[in-house]
């Protein structure tokens, strides 16, 4: 052994030997790059690591079906993974390979089982709009900002006219004056009713994937008051169940929303109960700016605060009693009585995914504490998401997913690689009594840094899928995390127990003052804490950034360095480079904005509709739209003839008109004509690029510009050439729906009959008109 290396061995052997583990990392002396990645691979198998390949491989398997467009047999892809999961058991000898087909044969799995819910998805999507009377059942009934019922109807049967596609569900805004309808009452009225929004723009959000996997296959708002009718009863325990969870879920709401009073009452019902509608949009976009957002939705936050707070709480007054504590396991009892309350807290706020995923993950966890387990490790982590995928593989292609996980596994990563070199510190040194303010520094600072690394860990998810960045949002974490902690989830955990009993009042007002406290910093840091827009974020960007986030979080080896290059080549790439385009067409064909030399956009009509201004300024115009602010207009003609022409920055001339008449005089001069009609014709005889309601119905919202080369019109579709199942509905046939609705009056004596949504009826004929 040479001097240097007897050195380097001597100060080895002088670390503390908490210090050891934390440098397993290092190259050793005379140790060469095969030897290390063997050492590091052992302590990977050491601390069984292979485990997350199956949430890993579920994921990647589901995300090729919905995001790539694999569609796999499912007799041969089930039998593929199979084969790949006993090859992977044969090869155990050999870690690295069978870890390979390991990850292989889940990803197979993954893909296996994102096919089956796609076949077994029997959401009905509406096609096109309808004015169209409706009867069914009233499944959930809330308030809006502006105090309008909104009711979500499982709808029975249709009338004049027939839909030959009817959905099961919709949701539908009442605006005149009626007595609210309770769950399980019977919905009879005429209601205009349309398809969910498919992206804005090629590449966006699509609103009709989530609704495709059970939520309401049409939205609309009804056209006067609906008709009384007698009340049914429920036609199963089942139906019972729900309604009666839903009654409980609206007295809640109401009586949460009354007693506080103000925006701070719509947050606090939305806490408890999940019900979001009565929140101002001006409020939202404070929590918004300040990354406070999460906190209206339901997620393992709350879940963790209440679930939390009812352990301690219970195991505290378990603990009075010297003769319980002594017999009976205290931790386990209180733990039960946790996931009761969780499961409690599940019910009265609606279970939808985001609360669904995070009572599963927290569920794991408290039966680990059931079977002397520890509970926050990195293998309840991936089991939580192991059941999430095969409940709802779908999820993984949702943004409320990526960033729960991606926070949660850079926390859960952080504390596992922390807490047992911490522990040995403090049995090492003890703990003293003088001590404790230095401790609660540390749990201030700690707090502080867990806030930063969850803002870094779902980053790069907002920046894509949001377009984005709320650099600043941990400050206003940090101020408001504690209020919440220990302040108004417990106050919210003991107002829900003590309401039936008619006691919650005092603690209700209380929980509003600390909400009051939150409004107070979200508006006042709003202008001082802006979130940064970054424009169109890549995939690539994405999954690089993603596999940085799970080396960093699952290794424990120094294999987790690889991070780090992984994570500055998805910062290299993030940026989405090509072509701007210059002409953006929404799938209504009245929403109409231009890229303009600047950067900016301007719009066609001088008051555009936010939800699709807000997108678009976020992907294209550098931010989003202010409220109430002004927006650029297109420099147009004065629209002689109901028809607007203008041009776009690279020379495109374009006119539009939403008149039948003037689609051919449309065409004429220009080199796009957009006609707000469903045309039968498909091209215009001059040669220009004809758009009509048929076009974007089959194409969604459209993004075009003239190739630089050629000077030739390139367009980009919102949806590609093979529609995916959740936008099959844009292939049916146009039957009733584009007709004028027929008059009541007259066609009284010879309505037709009514249809269910199991029933097909014939298709009426397609438009006539031009």
């Amino acid at each position: 052994m040479t001097t240097g290396a007897a050195k380097t061995a001597t100060t080895a052997r002088r670390w503390p030997a908490w210090r050891l583990p934390g440098r397993a990392w290092l190259v050793r002396p005379g140790e060469d790059a095969r030897a290390w990645f063997h050492r590091q691979f052992e302590r990977e198998a050491s601390a069984r690591s292979a485990f997350h390949l199956v949430p890993l491989g579920l994921a990647a398997g589901a995300a090729l079906v919905y995001g790539a467009g694999w569609r796999p047999g499912l007799a041969a892809v089930s039998l593929a993974a199979l084969l790949f999961l006993c090859l992977s058991a044969l090869c155990r000898p050999r870690p690295a390979f069978a870890n390979g087909l390991l990850a292989a044969g889940f990803c197979l799995a993954g893909g296996a089982l994102a096919t089956q819910e796609l076949a077994r998805a029997a959401t009905t999507i509406f096609s096109g709009e309808a004015t169209v009377r409706i009867e069914g059942r009233v499944l959930w009934r809330d308030r809006d900002e502006g105090n309008r019922f909104r009711y979500l109807i499982a709808i029975e049967r249709t009338e004049r006219p027939v839909l030959s596609r009817p959905p099961e569900t919709a949701r539908v805004v009442v605006s005149s004056r009626h007595a609210p309808l309770d769950p399980g009452a019977t919905y009879a009225g005429l209601v205009r009713l349309r398809a969910p929004a498919g992206p804005a723009y090629p590449g966006a959000h699509d609103f009709a994937f989530a609704p495709f996997f059970g939520g309401p296959g049409a939205y609309g708002f009804s056209l006067g008051a609906p008709e009384p009718r007698e009340a049914r009863p429920p036609a199963g325990l089942s139906d019972r169940i729900w309604f009666a969870l839903a009654t409980i879920r609206i007295a809640m709401t109401q009586r949460i929303a009354e007693t506080i009073g103000g925006p701070s009452g719509a947050i606090a019902a939305a806490l408890v109960t999940g019900e979001r509608a009565g929140i101002p949009e001006e409020v939202e976009e404070w929590l918004r700016g300040t990354g406070l957002a999460h906190v209206l939705s339901i997620s393992g936050l709350h879940m963790a605060l209440v679930a939390g707070f009812a352990m301690t709480l219970t195991r505290a007054l378990l603990g009075l009693s010297t003769a319980l504590a002594l017999r009976w396991p205290l931790k386990k009892i209180a733990a039960l009585v946790a996931l009761g309350i969780a499961t409690f807290y599940l019910l009265i706020s609606g279970g939808n995914v985001a609360t669904t995923r995070s009572y599963v993950m927290l569920a794991v966890m408290l039966t680990a504490v059931l079977f002397d387990r520890p509970a926050v490790t990195l293998r309840n982590l991936s089991i939580g998401a192991i059941v999430v995928l095969l409940y709802q593989p779908h999820s993984v292609m949702t943004a409320s997913f990526q960033m729960s996980f991606a926070a949660t596994a850079a926390l859960v990563g952080l504390y596992t690689a922390l807490a047992r070199s911490l522990a040995e510190r403090r049995r090492r040194r003890g703990e003293e009594k003088a001590g404790r303010l230095r401790h609660g520094w540390r749990v201030v600072a700690g707090a502080a840094f867990a806030s930063l690394l969850a803002a870094a860990a779902t980053g790069p998810y907002g920046a894509y899928h949001f377009q984005t960045l709320n650099p600043y949002g941990f400050v206003a974490n940090v101020l408001t995390m504690p209020l919440f902690g220990l302040w108004i989830m417990p106050l919210a955990l003991l107002s829900a127990v003590a309401m039936p009993f008619g006691l919650d009042g005092p603690l209700l007002v209380l929980m509003g003052w600390g909400l009051d406290g939150v409004l107070l910093v979200a508006e006042g840091l709003y202008p001082w804490l802006p979130s940064t827009p970054v424009g169109l974020t890549s995939a690539a960007g994405l999954l690089l950034l993603t596999a940085a986030i799970l080396a960093a979080s699952l290794l424990v080896s120094g294999l987790r360095w690889i991070a780090l290059p992984l994570a500055l080549a998805g910062l290299a790439v993030a940026p989405q480079g090509g072509v701007r385009p210059s002409l953006l067409i929404f799938e209504d064909g009245k929403e109409i904005a231009v890229l303009q030399a600047d950067g900016a956009l301007a719009y066609l009509k001088p008051r555009p509709s936010r939800f699709v201004a807000d997108q678009w300024q976020r992907a294209y115009g550098g931010g989003m739209m202010a409220r109430g602010g002004p927006l650029r207009t297109i420099e147009r003609d004065d629209c002689a003839g109901g028809i607007c022409r203008f041009a776009t920055q690279d020379g495109l001339r374009i006119a539009w008109t939403d008149e039948f008449e003037g689609w051919s005089r449309a065409c004429d001069g220009s080199d796009v004509a957009i006609v707000a009609r469903a045309l039968r014709p498909a091209r215009c005889p001059s040669g220009a690029l004809l758009v009509t309601l048929r076009t974007l119905r089959r194409t969604g919202s459209l993004a075009i510009s003239r190739d630089a080369e050629t000077g030739r019109v390139t367009t980009e579709s919102s949806i590609g050439v093979e529609p995916n199942e959740w936008n099959r509905h844009r292939l049916a046939r146009w039957p009733e729906f584009w007709r004028k609705p027929v008059d009541d009056a007259s066609a009284a004596k010879d309505a037709p009959r009514a249809t269910s949504p199991g029933e097909a009826s014939a298709a009426a004929p397609d438009e006539t008109r031009p």
